[in-house]
């Protein structure tokens, strides 16, 4: 081997170091399970094969409802369903469609009445959810209530129609029995077509116990603030940026309703509004000042984007 060649072979290989040093050094991965924090879908849980059943940017391991059937995995284990087939939980669906502890006609039912009639953006949620509501979002809603569309099948005709499954959804709540609860609100060719199914059929799906959202506080805390906020230097402790410490254990009350150290006149966090939380602001990188945050890491990716804005969207609740 010539001089020449040995000088560029001892480059290549002094270059090889150097980078295999830059990644040792500079590269995060907090559940060492081999995958960079940044492209990692789980980076507080191991999970090396990376599946993402729903394809929602959250690996199984470490999502509560793996095939996005808005049910959790959990009560699908409960109820003995697949939590990866988003259309094996029949059972689980419940008519407290905004999710609210009460199922009742001006809000649920009208809500279904309004799906089914092709209501859909603010029209479909204007004035039909309660302040105390967890699924708020027209959007949230339309997916829930397109999830489950068998289910609002109440006659069982083999059809989802406004005048006869939403009229005969509306009547129950408003509290209608016997001939009034059906009369001409039912198909032609209804496998349900007495009041006593009709009753018995929606009975059955209202206060299920399994109509939950993963859009919770604990999730945004677990995989948004811990592993990209929570830091020294910036949103821990004492030293906490604008005395906003993220940790777990403080972060809600630091945030919830509480106006922004930068910018006064927006909360961090506007229940039930995302547009006019500063919070949503700076991880979008959309604020009038300062830089996108986290300000020392990369931006958050889509799916943890819209993970905050729906917790917001939802209430905000300390869930």
């Amino acid at each position: 081997m010539s001089p020449g060649e040995m000088d560029r072979a001892l480059y290549t290989l002094l270059l090889s170091l150097t980078i295999m040093v830059g990644t040792v050094t500079y590269a995060a991965d907090g559940d060492g399970d081999g995958i960079d924090d940044p492209a990692d879908n789980c980076v507080t849980t191991v999970n090396p094969n990376q599946l993402d059943t729903d394809a929602d940017g959250f690996g199984d391991a470490c999502d509560e409802d793996d095939d996005d059937d808005q049910v959790s995995d959990e009560q699908e284990a409960d109820d003995g369903t697949d939590p990866v087939n988003q259309y094996s939980c029949t059972s689980c669906f419940d008519f407290d469609i905004d999710i609210d502890d009460e199922t009742s006609a001006l809000t649920d039912g009208l809500l279904v009445l309004r799906h089914l009639f092709g209501f859909s953006g603010t029209t479909l949620v204007d004035s039909a959810v309660t302040l105390s509501a967890a699924r708020t979002g027209s959007t949230a809603i339309s997916n829930y209530l397109n999830t489950h569309a068998t289910q609002l099948d109440i006659d069982g005709d083999g059809r989802i129609d406004a005048l006869t499954d939403g009229l005969l959804l509306l009547r129950y709540l408003f509290g209608f029995q016997g001939y009034s609860l059906i009369e001409d609100a039912r198909g032609s060719d209804a496998a349900r077509a007495t009041s006593t199914e009709i009753t018995a059929y929606i009975r059955s799906r209202i206060d299920t116990g399994s109509n939950v959202t993963t859009n919770t506080f604990s999730r945004v805390q677990s995989l948004v603030f811990t592993p990209s906020c929570a830091s020294v230097n910036c949103h821990k402790g004492s030293s906490s940026q604008y005395n906003l410490d993220l940790s777990s254990g403080t972060a809600y009350s630091d945030l919830v309703n509480v106006p922004s150290g930068q910018m006064p006149t927006l909360n961090l966090v506007t229940q039930g509004n995302p547009n006019q939380s500063y919070l949503v602001q700076k991880i979008e990188g959309t604020a009038e000042i300062g830089d996108q945050m986290p300000l020392n890491g990369q931006p958050l990716n889509s799916s943890l984007r819209t993970l905050v804005r729906s917790w917001i969207g939802e209430g905000a609740k300390n869930n």
